[in-house]
C-alpha cells in the first residue's frame, strides 16, 4: 500500500497573536510546511475469493434452517394432539349425595377434591355447589371440587376459662346451648375454678347440644409405686417421681432381710394418694447386738425370766451337788460370759445344781423260823 504523506495545518492563531501588542514588533515566521508517516506496517487487504468458507458457511445456515423447521413441526403437532383430548361436559350435583357425585365424576376419568362447609339448610354429606360450575367444559384428568354439607353451622361456643361456675352456666343457657358441669383434675389450677369447656371455645355447636363446663378439682390423685424389696435410696426417688413426699423413715430388723431394703411403706403400694401425700418408709436393719446376762447364782426360774426379757432363750444341764448346799437349784455356771456381744435371739446354756437322788431304804421283815431272826433287805 502506497504511503500517505499528511500536510498539516496551522493550528489557528489567537486573535491576540494576528494583532500586535502595543510597542511589541512580532516577526512572522515563514510556513515549513512538514511530512508526516502513519506508524505501524502497512495493513493488506485479503481482496480475494475463498469458496470453502462460503460453502461452509451455506451448510450451517441450511442446517439451522432445517432444525427451526423440526422444531416448529413437533410443536404444531402436539398441539394438534391436545386439541385431540376429549372435553365432557360437567353434570349439575346439586341435592345429591356426595358419594354419588364422587362416583359419577371418577366414573368419568375426573378427579375429585370435597369441601364440607355449613349449610342450615341441607342435611350432612349432601352436595350444594362444585367447582368448575355446571356446564363447564372439562378435559379427562381435570380436578372437580364437590362443596358439601356439613349441617348446621350452629353457635360458636363461647369461652368459659377462669370464668364462676354460674356466670359460665348462664352464658351458655342465653346461647342456647345446654351446659354440664364436669370435674376434672388440672395440676395448676386450683379447685373450684373453671379450666375450659368441650366443645372448646370458637367451635360450632349445635343449638340445644351439651356443652361440659370443665371445673379443677386439683391435681389428680397418685398411685404409691411398688418399692418393697427396693434399696431405701432408690425406692424414694421414684416415691419422689411419683409425686408423692416422703415421710418418716424408720428402721426394723427382720431376720432374713438384707439390710438397707424398703419391707414396707404407708400408704401401701397401688394406693391412690393426693399429690405430695408424704409417704412413711421402714428400711430394714442389721441384727442389734446385745450383752449375755449374767445369770449365776440366780434361782432357776429367775434365770428364765431374766433371759427372756434380754431376748435370749435359756438351756440348762444338771449337775448333782451334796445334799445340803445351798447352789442347788440354782444357776451354777453359764456357757457364755456375762456382758458377751451376742446376737438377739440366741439361746443360752446354763448349769443348775440339783440335789442327790435319796439313799435306799431296807425293810425288816419278821420270819417264823423257831429261835431265830432273819433281817431281810430288798433284793437279797
Amino acid at each position: 500500500m502506497a504511503d500517505v504523506e499528511t500536510r498539516p495545518t496551522d493550528p489557528p492563531q489567537e486573535e491576540s497573536d494576528r494583532r500586535p501588542s502595543r510597542g511589541v514588533r512580532r516577526r512572522r515566521s515563514p510556513r515549513n510546511p512538514r511530512r508526516f508517516r502513519p506508524y505501524g506496517e502497512p495493513e493488506t487487504l485479503d481482496v480475494g475469493s475463498h469458496p470453502r468458507a462460503t460453502l461452509i458457511g451455506l451448510v450451517a445456515v441450511v442446517v439451522l434452517f432445517l432444525f427451526a423447521s423440526f422444531a416448529l413441526g413437533r410443536l404444531i403437532a402436539d398441539d394438534e394432539n391436545d386439541a385431540a383430548v376429549p372435553r365432557v361436559t360437567l353434570p349439575r350435583y346439586d341435592n345429591r349425595p356426595a358419594a354419588d357425585a364422587q362416583r359419577s365424576l371418577e366414573g368419568m376419568g375426573m378427579l375429585v377434591a370435597i369441601e364440607y362447609q355449613g349449610n342450615e339448610v341441607l342435611p350432612p354429606g349432601t352436595v350444594f355447589a362444585q367447582r368448575p360450575v355446571a356446564g363447564a367444559k372439562v378435559e379427562e384428568g381435570d380436578e372437580v371440587t364437590l362443596v358439601v354439607s356439613s349441617g348446621p353451622v350452629g353457635v360458636a361456643v363461647p369461652s368459659v376459662t377462669g370464668v364462676p361456675v354460674s356466670q359460665a352456666q348462664a352464658l351458655l343457657t342465653a346461647l342456647g346451648l345446654t351446659p354440664e358441669v364436669r370435674p376434672t383434675s388440672h395440676e395448676t389450677v386450683r379447685p373450684g375454678e373453671v379450666i375450659g369447656s368441650s366443645p372448646a371455645a370458637g367451635t360450632d355447636a349445635q343449638p340445644g347440644s351439651t356443652v361440659a363446663i370443665l371445673v379443677s378439682t386439683g391435681p389428680a390423685p397418685r398411685t404409691v409405686p411398688a418399692v418393697v424389696g427396693q434399696p431405701g435410696a432408690t425406692g424414694a426417688a421414684e416415691i419422689a417421681r411419683a409425686g408423692l413426699g416422703i415421710g418418716p423413715v424408720t428402721e426394723r430388723h427382720v431376720a432374713g432381710t438384707e439390710p438397707g431394703l424398703i419391707i414396707a411403706t404407708d400408704p401401701a403400694p397401688g394406693t391412690q394418694a393426693p399429690r405430695d401425700t408424704p409417704v412413711s418408709v421402714v428400711v430394714s436393719a442389721p441384727a442389734e447386738s446385745a450383752r449375755a446376762p449374767a445369770l449365776a447364782g440366780l434361782l432357776e426360774a429367775t434365770a428364765r425370766t431374766v433371759a427372756s426379757q434380754g431376748g435370749f432363750g435359756i438351756s440348762t444341764r444338771a449337775q448333782r451337788l451334796p445334799a445340803g448346799d445351798g447352789r442347788i437349784g440354782r444357776v451354777i455356771s453359764q456357757d457364755i460370759p456375762p456382758g458377751t456381744a451376742v446376737s438377739p435371739g440366741l439361746t443360752l446354756g446354763v448349769v443348775v445344781g440339783v440335789a442327790p437322788p435319796p439313799p435306799p431304804t431296807t425293810t425288816t421283815v419278821p420270819t417264823t423260823v423257831p429261835g431265830a431272826a432273819t433281817t431281810i433287805a430288798p433284793g437279797g
